[in-house]
């Protein structure tokens, strides 16, 4: 963890140079902010439908740890707001998702 999904609309869709530009930019937020390992990472990008709401909408699950603080967590989105606008030009919904490591049940 952590798992992270970027949503955009067509018309927001990033091309596959800013795509790979903003993932390392993103990765290096988790590791550097969320001290995630960098082979605990996820990174996936949806073009969706949007009907109704923002364009651009991020969410990160991510597991719970003594070290990810309320103000780390706000540096993060900070930090992604930032991101998200410079490459998109939109205002994102972002939501980061903390579970407690007991509650989390993966695989692979």
């Amino acid at each position: 963890m952590p798992s992270i999904t970027l949503y955009t609309s067509a018309t927001h869709r990033l091309d596959a140079d800013s795509f790979a530009e903003f993932s390392k930019t993103l990765v290096n937020l988790a590791r550097d902010i969320l001290k995630a390992k960098e082979n605990n990472i996820h990174i996936s990008y949806v073009i969706a439908e949007t009907e109704f709401g923002t364009p651009v909408y991020f969410e990160a699950s991510l597991r719970q740890e003594v070290f990810r603080t309320v103000p780390v967590l706000d540096d993060f989105m900070h930090q992604v707001d930032l991101l998200i606008k410079e490459k998109t030009g939109v205002i994102a919904r972002i939501r980061c998702l903390s579970f407690e490591a007991d509650n989390t049940y993966a695989t692979n």
